[in-house]
């Protein structure tokens, strides 16, 4: 009996082809086993965090296969992990502050340039007043993904009681405050063991007397904290620390900690962003008013404090091409206004309308009609110069006598940062 070797070539070749189609299943499995994206975030309050969750739901719905993984933190806790990992450990997508905070590490190639792709999926038109927030050297490095409205926030039953209307200008609110002052009521809670949140007051009192450029080119080191124009913020700060409107003992009590004053009725304002709210039950809402820094000089324009949060891909993520394909998800009207929704701040589209909310729609009125916005001194300046600034506007607080002091030292810190 004669052997053909056909029988054996159709054995010999299904073989070959089990081993190729082993081979494409194994590299098909792995391509599958590549589909996680990893995020990391400090948007961690309860209803972003719930908001953000949805979204990510969402995009696993509709990208099968897809695994996201985001690692919450608190915003103070992250400010500290981020410088970590972006060097070890890049996650596919880092949210952080936009200004100066994004550029301290676009200067060292930490993030990746998006310019191509918030042109091609056109943000930079739908997200245009937020642009130049997320821009080092004529290249964007991070989507906007939210705005936060800075102003008063005030306890309407303490003002009717107190028979104390809002005030528009300097002079009014520094009449409300002594009139507070007498009835026993603290006029302006406040907690400076976080730093930054002391910060409002500097920044929003240079922009009224000395208005955007000059703040401006304070923040970016070319003019001298001694100069007579800042020593006359300080001059003006200076009247309600002496007269003691401020919460006492400020440096004891984180930001948040100084909410209760204001909503229990023993204080009636605080200079901060809609935190206020986010962090009181929905049923103390209606009890909680809100009103810009009011004019020092009717002449100067409205120039407001804006601050934009964004969100990148680090240099050195695994899935970069995933994450864009969720920034681009992320960044549909629907999703951009849930997120904005969840942390009570505002959009970062300004395509979109808002009218189911009369305060969110108040705010964002109040983003658009401002001549011209800073961020804050912490995103605005150099973070080293910041915290040596933060410090000092803590220390003017408890002992505004220093200020002269405090100043030749904010400079002697100017000098070695911006040479």
């Amino acid at each position: 009996m004669g052997f053909h070797r056909e029988s054996f070539a159709r054995p010999l070749g299904w073989l070959r082809h089990l081993a190729v189609g082993t081979a494409m299943l194994a590299s098909a499995h792995a391509a599958f086993a590549q589909q996680a994206l990893v995020i990391n975030t400090d948007r961690s309050g309860t209803g972003q965090k719930a908001a953000f969750n949805k979204i990510v739901a969402d995009f696993e719905a509709q990208n099968p296969g897809v695994k996201v993984t985001v690692n919450y933190s608190d915003v103070e806790s992250y400010k500290t992990s981020i410088r970590n990992f972006l060097v070890t450990s890049p996650p596919d997508i880092a949210f952080w502050f936009t200004g100066a905070r994004m550029r301290a590490f676009t200067k060292r190639n930490l993030f990746e340039d998006l310019s191509g792709f918030l042109k091609e999926n056109k943000l930079t038109d739908t997200m245009k007043p937020f642009i130049p927030a997320v821009t080092d050297g004529g290249k964007q490095y991070m989507m906007p993904t939210n705005m936060t409205t800075w102003g008063f926030y005030y306890n309407k039953q303490v003002f009717d009681k107190a028979g104390v209307k809002v005030p528009t200008t300097w002079t009014e609110l520094m009449t409300a405050a002594g009139k507070l002052k007498a009835s026993g009521i603290v006029p302006f809670t406040i907690g400076t063991r976080d730093l930054w949140a002391n910060s409002l007051w500097f920044d929003y009192l240079n922009l009224r007397t000395n208005g955007l450029d000059f703040h401006m080119q304070l923040m970016d080191g070319k003019v001298k904290y001694t100069d007579p124009r800042v020593k006359k913020v300080f001059e003006l700060w200076a009247d309600p620390v002496k007269k003691g409107y401020f919460l006492e003992n400020a440096s004891s009590y984180g930001w948040q900690e100084g909410i209760p004053f204001l909503s229990q009725g023993k204080a009636a304002m605080y200079l901060l962003g809609p935190y206020v709210r986010t962090s009181l039950p929905a049923e103390m809402h209606a009890n909680i008013g809100f009103f810009p820094f009011p004019a020092l000089d009717p002449k100067m324009p409205n120039y407001e404090e804006l601050s934009v949060n964004g969100v990148g891909i680090p240099k050195g993520a695994k899935n970069k091409d995933l994450a864009k394909k969720f920034l681009k998800f992320f960044a549909e009207k629907d999703n951009n206004m849930l997120f904005a929704k969840g942390g009570a701040v505002l959009p970062s589209r300004i395509d979109v309308a808002i009218t189911d909310d009369p305060y969110a729609a108040e705010q964002f009125a109040h983003a658009k009609g401002a001549k011209g916005s800073s961020q804050f001194y912490d995103r605005d300046t150099d973070p080293d110069m910041a915290q040596a600034g933060m410090r000092g506007f803590q220390e003017f607080l408890q002992q505004p006598d220093r200020v002269d002091a405090i100043l030749e030292r904010l400079e002697s810190t100017r000098e070695r940062i911006f040479k």
